[in-house]
């Protein structure tokens, strides 16, 4: 094994232990034959859990024969997805690295992925009781006095190759570049409270908000009100969701410092993307033939990313949805707009009285 790869897998130390532990925690042998197919002994370094579930589970698997082919441990299935998720390259490329066929690294893949999917609800999770709401207030305005706080959101593209049977004009962005967004929502940490992918990159970051599932349900969340998110200008104003004061030339001070204050937290969600992408390269463009397989990949790296955040290893260096559902009402737009500025205002002055 090289030296670039042992340095790839010590990247992931954290990952593995997490995801070892969980697979030891199983019980079930139709769990153990699903994350658990091949012998490998690619890593120099375990660690020590690793270690231990290896020679005491996998080594029992590994003699046994499914199709006429050795099993491949659930180390072996860990590392061979983060190795692919973590680099510039092919299915085959990884494939062959650990002396995988190309269907045999696609159904080992396909086996991770739906391992991280069944664990998305528990590690990215929007804050639902009062405390946890009160929790994650309090850690942004830590950052600049800015209050009640429940998460900022963005979005960003994710450069993909045109989908099958699809229109390359249908996915391009605004830098021609064909893409899906994946929108997301953070906390101070930079940890995924909630995602949502999918969508052509096309569509404007208020419309892909729209399509989500937490627009719907943000205003309940928010208590009303009482918190709210924090967004770009690309976002409409609401109780629940405040934006900058648009600058043309004539913002007052107590405007300015708001808008400053907010632009403070905000870049939380920024900086999230870039952990994200800068740790997972394979974002950098995705090489699927299917949108559901590109959003269940992208999600599989928030996932991870999230895992990451939690045990503080952080790196510096299709929706269906009908028009008419979705639309509101002039009046009604107009009210919520409304109500929006209000509350926009009266932090203003609120921060300005300090």
């Amino acid at each position: 094994m090289t030296d670039q790869l042992q340095q790839q897998f010590q990247k992931f130390n954290i990952f593995m232990e997490f995801a070892i532990e969980l697979l030891e925690s199983s019980s079930s042998d139709e769990s153990d034959q699903e994350i658990g197919i091949l012998v490998d002994q690619m890593h120099k370094h375990p660690i020590p859990k690793i270690i231990n579930y290896v020679e005491n589970v996998v080594s029992i698997l590994n003699d046994s024969q499914v199709g006429g082919s050795s099993l491949i441990s659930a180390e072996c299935h860990i590392l061979s997805f983060l190795w692919y998720a973590g680099n510039n390259c092919t299915i085959r490329e990884s494939g062959d690295r650990f002396n995988m066929s190309l269907s045999t690294f696609s159904s080992v893949q396909r086996r991770v992925m739906s391992f991280l999917l069944d664990l998305l609800p528990t590690v990215i999770r929007f804050p639902k009781t009062d405390l946890e709401k009160e929790r994650v207030a309090a850690e942004f305005e830590q950052i600049s006095g800015f209050p009640n706080i429940l998460g900022c959101v963005d979005g960003s593209y994710i450069n993909i190759r045109t989908p099958a049977h699809k229109i390359k004009s249908t996915y391009t962005n605004r830098h021609d570049i064909p893409s899906i967004t994946l929108q997301g929502i953070c906390d101070a940490k930079k940890k995924f409270l909630d995602v949502f992918t999918g969508p052509a990159g096309k569509l404007h970051d208020s419309r892909v908000f729209k399509l989500s599932f937490i627009s719907s349900e943000i205003q309940t969340l928010s208590n009303n009100g009482h918190y709210h998110l924090i967004g770009d200008s690309a976002y409409p104003i609401r109780q629940w969701l405040l934006t900058p004061y648009r600058d043309y030339g004539n913002l007052t001070r107590q405007q300015i410092k708001y808008n400053k204050k907010l632009s403070s937290s905000r870049v939380k969600i920024e900086n999230a993307f870039g952990l994200l992408k800068g740790r997972f390269r394979q974002l950098g463009r995705l090489d699927f033939h299917k949108v559901v397989k590109m959003a269940q990949f992208i999600l599989c790296c928030c996932v991870l990313h999230n895992i990451c955040i939690d045990y503080d290893d952080i790196c510096e260096d299709i929706v269906n949805a009908n028009e008419e559902d979705n639309a509101i009402g002039p009046d009604r737009e107009h009210e919520m707009r409304r109500l929006g500025e209000l509350k926009r205002q009266y932090i203003c002055d609120l921060l300005n009285h300090e």
